[in-house]
């Protein structure tokens, strides 16, 4: 099982105009749950990118950064569970997609890099979406945008807070409180070991895993969760790994939480609310 622990930014940066109402966007399901939209970006496109609710900056593939002639503006740290470097970050004129309309900047990644979330020309992440509301139809394969997602088949409603721009969630399991980043680009369930906090009980399933990053490769423990609890929720038997958790890696709570195992995801950013269906 491969799991992809998306792209992480400690830079400063300048937030994009939002507009408040748009139609819905389309998606296409990646292999590891992943969304994928289409995004326009100066002018040009639509490019296939990845809206990762994980990453707490946008990327742009380097190739597609010369083609655009993107000006640099800055250099951010791009942390990931393989390590950390340095990048580039670019200015865009013009960044479309659902009520997102104006300019933004990107972090510029190798083409390479991408890969590990498919063929896609980059990463929409939290520094567009944090102040939105939205939801994430995995069904109807749509985001719909300005919903606020009160339905009667409501599973959970957590609160919804940002740390270093990713959003999390506590998620109790019995008497232990996991704070776990709400992640789509999370191919399944990641918990971090070594981080002070009391874990749900688990077994091994198998040895180690690799677990992907746009920057490199690490290796985890492949265990599985006899009763994971999200809300009205449980999940029995449930696959996940286990990673030694870093320094870089405090931003990231307990863990990752996979969005694509729910129906449905609305994002509340601006009432601070996740709500599972």
């Amino acid at each position: 099982m491969r799991i992809p622990a998306f792209v992480m930014l400690v830079l400063l940066f300048c937030r994009s105009v939002v507009l408040p109402a748009a139609g819905p966007t389309p998606f296409r399901l990646g292999e590891q749950g992943g969304i994928l939209v289409p995004v326009t970006v100066n002018g040009s496109g639509p490019f296939q990118m990845l809206l990762d609710t994980g990453a707490n900056h946008s990327s742009i593939s380097e190739e597609l950064g010369r083609m655009l002639n993107a000006p640099p503006v800055a250099r951010g740290l791009v942390s990931t569970p393989a390590g950390d470097r340095e990048s580039l970050v670019l200015r865009l004129d013009r960044l479309e997609i659902g009520p997102i309309d104006g300019a933004a900047t990107a972090a510029a990644v190798p083409s390479s890099d991408l890969k590990a979330a498919g063929d896609i020309a980059g990463v929409i992440g939290q520094d567009l979406l944090a102040d939105l509301r939205y939801t994430i139809d995995y069904q109807d394969r749509l985001i719909r945008w300005g919903d606020r997602g009160d339905n009667d088949d409501t599973l959970a409603v957590l609160p919804l807070a940002f740390s270093d721009g990713l959003p999390v969630v506590e998620v109790r399991q019995g008497d232990s409180l996991l704070r776990l980043v709400a992640d789509s680009g999370a191919g399944g369930l990641v918990l971090f070991d070594g981080g002070g906090r009391k874990l749900p009980p688990m077994t091994p399933d198998g040895g180690l895993v690799r677990v992907d990053s746009f920057h490199g490769t690490t290796m985890a423990r492949s265990v599985r969760i006899g009763r994971f609890l999200v809300g009205r929720s449980i999940f029995r038997d449930f696959p996940a790994v286990l990673l030694l958790k870093t320094a870089t890696m405090a931003h990231r709570g307990d863990g990752l939480l996979p969005l694509h195992i729910f129906s449905r995801v609305t994002f509340d950013g601006p009432a601070g609310r996740l709500i599972l269906g």
